[in-house]
């Protein structure tokens, strides 16, 4: 099987939207205004960390098709860049749901 830039391109705007779907849904259930502003920055900072890999691989999948240089390079650093992006998708996942269980 083999992934297209039609397919790359898919799966990284999925991300993206989804990412920002969930930090737009776990803002509401912040209480209290204080702790919304000390939390801003570090969610901004780790929202920006996953959608980057992803952005990134998209705009490579794009440029695929826009030269004719370097096309299978540009593809496979592009699909590297997006499991990259996924295991620190993973990562941010597994130590929010760790700090939770800390939490209970």
């Amino acid at each position: 099987m083999t992934l297209e830039d039609k397919d790359i391109i898919q799966v990284d705007a999925t991300v993206i939207i989804g990412v920002m779907i969930l930090l737009t849904l776990s803002i509401g259930f912040d209480s209290s205004i204080i702790s919304q502003k000390d939390q801003n920055i570090t969610r901004l900072i780790i929202t920006l960390a996953i959608i980057a890999p992803f952005t990134a691989s998209a705009v490579l999948a794009i440029m695929t098709n826009l030269t004719n240089k370097h096309t299978e390079q540009l593809k496979k650093t592009s699909i590297i860049i997006m499991a990259i992006g996924f295991g620190y998708l993973i990562f941010v996942i597994a130590a929010f749901m760790a700090s939770i269980y800390y939490l209970i």
